[in-house]
């Protein structure tokens, strides 16, 4: 099996260390305006290249960009379509986050030439190791959206439209050099009914991922009621926050993965660091039955919310806890194709 230690979705933008203060320091600018122009990309690209060092530094395996450039969970995408608005700002879950509740007034369709690809590719091009990609799935965006007009009679009928779109990015992800692309459900454990119409999008979704693994998150609670149904998802593996419960871990512990699984064991939710030698202990448990090709230690969720010397900690303890695992003698190599280690 190959084991590695990963970062997905966001991670702090600031941080108090010299130099990581350059976005609050443009917000905070009087000629803002001005410099939205012409430097803020460039400074968000500093920001990135920081944040992949800084994970790369940890030792992690696959990197994340931090999303660094995301206004927030939704928008960023949603923001990209056409016939869609910002809305009122929500809290985002049971997270510290926000987002602009999206407002859909007609047919959507691509305003840009990417929803995150263009940007990935960037990425992909200065970073030292493989990355990771999260995106908000069709069925989560579809219930934080708000309807306006006769083109969606439901939010299902909104998800259907979405999920085209998204697996033209999944496609347009993969040619950017993605290595692995993560669709994050949070909605699926409140409407767990809707997960055939899931399936249905993950297919559509999956046959468009190329030579990228593609992978499902169910985020924000625990997944152990649902887990037999994620192993039937057409899908290259699973990503399981474990610190939400006990259902999912017993889950994996009884019965083993067919799929490749991230175990999501360092909890995004405290600035209390864990120690390596608990989670290698925890994570060799819960992987005693899996004989998937490959698995790994991950954050619970983004780090965004985490003060960025916390986040950078818990990358590091993730790391130290892989080695402890290699060390069992669980194989570990960098992370590569969908079908490497297989």
């Amino acid at each position: 099996m190959n084991f590695i230690a990963a970062s997905m979705g966001s991670y702090p933008r600031i941080g108090d260390a010299p130099g990581q203060q350059r976005l609050l320091e443009v917000a905070a600018s009087p000629g803002r305006l001005e410099l939205e122009a012409g430097r803020l990309d460039e400074i968000q690209q500093e920001v990135i290249r920081d944040v992949l060092a800084e994970q790369a530094k940890a030792g992690l395996d696959a990197l994340s960009d931090g999303q660094v450039r995301w206004a927030d969970p939704v928008s960023h995408l949603m923001g990209k379509l056409a016939n869609v608005t910002p809305g009122a700002l929500l809290r985002y879950f049971d997270t510290p986050l926000h987002f602009r509740r999206p407002v859909v007034s007609g047919p959507i369709a691509m305003r840009d030439s990417s929803l995150a690809a263009d940007e990935v590719k960037w990425t992909v091009a200065v970073s030292a190791r493989p990355v990771a990609v999260t995106l908000p799935g069709p069925l989560t965006l579809s219930r934080l959206a708000i309807l306006r007009g006769p083109s969606y009679a439901s939010p299902d009928a909104l998800m259907d439209a979405l999920v085209p779109l998204l697996a033209d990015e999944v496609a347009r992800l993969a040619a950017a050099g993605a290595w692995a692309i993560v669709i994050e459900e949070p909605w699926l454990l409140r409407e767990p009914d809707a997960f055939p119409r899931l399936n249905d999008a993950l297919e559509v979704i999956a046959a468009r991922r190329g030579a990228s693994r593609l992978w499902v998150f169910p985020s924000f609670g625990d997944a152990g009621a649902l887990y037999d149904r994620l192993q039937a998802l057409p899908v290259d593996g699973i990503v399981l926050d474990l610190t939400r419960g006990t259902g999912a871990a017993e889950a994996v512990t009884s019965a083993g993965s067919r799929l490749a699984i991230l175990l999501g064991i360092a909890d995004v939710r405290t600035t209390e660091l864990e120690t390596p030698g608990q989670l290698a202990k925890t994570a060799a448990a819960l992987l005693r039955n899996v004989r998937a090709p490959l698995a790994g230690l991950v954050p619970s969720g983004g780090l965004e919310a985490l003060p960025r010397d916390r986040a950078f900690a818990k990358c590091r303890v993730l790391a130290k806890a892989r080695d402890l695992l290699s060390g069992t003698g669980r194989g570990r190599t960098r992370p590569g194709p969908r079908g490497a280690g297989r």
